[in-house]
């Protein structure tokens, strides 16, 4: 075979469990058609659609694994860590061919079959006046883009192509065109699923209680929504209107067909369902801690949109090794990754925030853990104490919480008594929650482009929750008088800040280059409330969690205590608009790890905020911090790294994944 084409070449004719064996697949001397089309029935694609998703369990654990063990939220046990992932946690690529999370066969496995799929599948059959394959159609077409996309994310370049392989000098001339870069191969996704973003339009596939009984989940929870992909896809981009676009409709149903589509996440914070809260006489008495946040990765949550399903056991089918890395049951000492000590403290500079009817506001240093809970609700720590345990839990239990038995005596305890159990492995691939996170991030990228308002709208997602109407104005000029206050006298509609509500905010305007508009004044969110509020309490009353300049400096590190123990900006201290962006966009980087820590986001996560701040030191920083208990922010000049990390993480070629350049033998 040819050098220098990518091994790829060889499994993009492997790995055909829908369409033939791989028996003899290899002989690039034979160029006959290895897929037989002919007899191709519509009970066909719907089983080839179920072949293509067993395809992204192949894929799940590694997805996770490259995205966590290569960013700041874990460290690695190096006793018990097996040397794939150590490799990969040392951002060491030098076995591309060994290395089983580096394999990237079974992506352009699963993008083959949806290539093929797309091809054969017949969309123009009518069923009681529908096409009734088309929701196949676009089920697949998000599949497809939804692992091009991981491909981009971790290779940079990447070999491109829709056309099905069905013989190997296909492959051999798709393999040999250049490689298209991240945002050509967005470009390319973003025109292929523009079409179908309309959920009530094209929904996804729905099928017979037969086959819902066997995936065990209903069928549109096992593919990525359109508009998530779209909203994600443009983020990569630096096309923050269009992103922000995409993931207010996906939240709201906004734009679409016959009404609203499903309301993702309207009230689910305001009741506080599915978040960590506290009570209790704080150090000198019992801190009772009411645990709902874990029951997200048991299933049980209404803002699931999309997951990876996996068998209790081989014998059933692909079982899932996420547990096994992270957290085995039953084995004390085994764990190859830990939460990171970094990520420890990150959770513990928050400050919760406690509103008591009658009383004054309690804050966290009253309580024996004075930060976010999310972590005390998704980690625990072994009762046999070894140099990996920590003051805070450090064992990660978001793959396995349902099977854990803790030691009813010391909370948060493990005991080493649990017995595995036949149970479904859910992992989860995308939460409603991203989608709110996302637009936070999409508004910090309008701010930056001249929209005022963007910044606030974005805090009130953190902190306030999203219920009213946003307009955002792109440089704005005002009027210089708008009206007369009670004396008679001139006020400016610069100095009125928040008495004019946003929504009439264009009726004192004199010009400007656009507007943009986010509705949430309806019933769905009448009660919505801050994503940070799931962990860290009322945030809307926090005082510590705020847009001022006292808490950017606190986060900057630029406070210090006076006389009376008030925190107070230490002297000299400045403020540039440039500090209040970076601020609330790190705001919105932490509360993405707290929120969807270990969920197979955060290198990513990373990647795109460094380079939409132009700055290597949000991720290099964060990423040499990691093993390093820190009670401050990487922003602050205390803060304790690993310098041969940030050096090495400085280079933008350790953050993407080399693609082998010769055929696997």
């Amino acid at each position: 075979m040819k050098k220098n084409l990518i091994y790829t070449v060889a499994f993009l004719l492997c790995g055909s469990f829908l369409f033939g064996s791989c028996q003899d697949m290899l002989n690039v001397d034979s160029d006959r058609v290895e897929y037989d089309y002919e007899g191709w029935v519509p009970s066909d694609s719907v089983y080839s659609v179920l072949g293509i998703l067993k395809a992204v369990q192949g894929i799940t654990d590694r997805h996770i694994i490259l995205n966590e063990l290569r960013a700041d939220l874990v460290t690695v046990n190096p006793t018990k860590a097996i040397v794939d992932v150590q490799e990969i946690y040392n951002s060491d690529y030098s076995n591309l061919l060994t290395n089983k999370y580096l394999d990237v066969k079974d992506y352009y496995t699963i993008i083959n079959n949806c290539n093929i799929f797309l091809d054969r599948v017949d969309t123009t059959l009518v069923k009681n006046g529908k096409k009734y394959m088309m929701n196949e159609y676009v089920a697949v077409k998000s599949m497809r883009a939804w692992t091009y996309l991981q491909l981009a994310i971790n290779h940079n370049e990447i070999p491109f192509f829709t056309e099905p392989v069905t013989m190997h000098s296909v492959a051999e001339e798709m393999l040999s065109r250049p490689k298209l870069s991240r945002n050509e191969v967005l470009d390319k996704l973003i025109a292929d699923i523009l079409p179908y973003e309309n959920p009530l339009a094209f929904p996804m596939p729905v099928w017979s209680s037969d086959n819902s009984t066997a995936l065990g989940v209903a069928p549109e929870k096992l593919f990525v929504p359109i508009r998530m992909l779209l909203g994600e896809m443009y983020l990569w981009k630096g096309d923050y209107k269009n992103a922000a676009k995409f993931y207010y409709a996906q939240i709201t149903g906004a734009n679409s067909v016959h009404g609203n589509a499903t309301n993702y996440n309207g009230k689910q914070y305001s009741d506080f369902e599915n978040v960590v809260s506290r009570s209790g006489e704080g150090k000198n008495g019992k801190t009772s801690v009411s645990n709902n946040y874990s029951k997200l990765f048991t299933g049980e949550s209404n803002g699931l949109l999309t997951l990876a399903q996996f068998a209790a056991n081989e014998k059933n089918g692909t079982v899932s090794e996420l547990a096994t890395i992270f957290s085995p049951v039953g084995e004390i000492g085994t764990a190859q990754v830990y939460a990171a000590p970094g990520f420890v403290s990150l959770a513990g500079l928050q400050t919760y925030c406690n509103e008591i009817e009658g009383a004054e506001t309690e804050y966290g240093d009253l309580y024996d853990y004075p930060g976010d809970l999310r972590i005390r609700a998704t980690t625990y720590s072994q009762t046999a104490k070894d140099q990996y345990d920590t003051e805070y839990s450090n064992i990660i239990a978001k793959f396995n919480i349902g099977e854990l038995k803790l030691n009813e005596d010391v909370e948060g305890y493990y005991d080493g008594s649990g017995a595995a159990t036949d149970y479904v492995e859910l992992v989860m691939l995308q939460r409603a929650e991203l989608a709110y996170l996302r637009f936070a991030e999409a508004l910090l990228g309008l701010d930056n482009l001249g929209y005022e308002g963007a910044m606030e709208t974005s805090m009130a997602t953190l902190k306030d929750g999203l219920k009213t109407i946003y307009k955002l104005v792109q440089n704005p000029v005002y009027e210089d008088t708008v009206r007369l206050d009670e004396k008679g006298d001139t006020v400016f509609y610069r100095d009125m800040k928040e008495e004019v509500m946003k929504p009439q905010i264009d009726t004192y305007l004199k010009e400007y280059d656009d507007i943009l508009t986010f509705n949430f004044d309806m019933d769905a969110f009448e009660d919505n409330v801050g994503i940070h509020s799931r962990g860290a309490g009322v945030s809307e009353e926090n005082m510590y969690y705020a847009l001022d300049t006292l808490c950017i400096a606190r986060y900057l590190g630029r406070t210090e205590r006076n006389s009376d123990g008030i925190d107070v900006i230490m002297p000299g201290t400045t403020f540039t608009y440039q500090d209040s962006l970076n601020y609330m966009r790190d705001l919105v980087l932490d509360e993405l790890a707290l929120e969807f820590s270990w969920e197979g986001f955060r290198f990513g996560d990373l990647v795109r905020f460094a380079q939409a701040m132009n700055d290597k030191d949000v991720l290099a920083k964060r990423i040499a911090g990691r093993e390093k208990e820190n009670g401050t922010t990487y922003r602050s000049v205390s803060y304790d790294m690993d310098l041969g990390i940030y050096n090495k993480m400085l280079d933008e070629n350790n953050w993407y994944i080399p693609l082998p350049d010769t055929v696997k033998k």
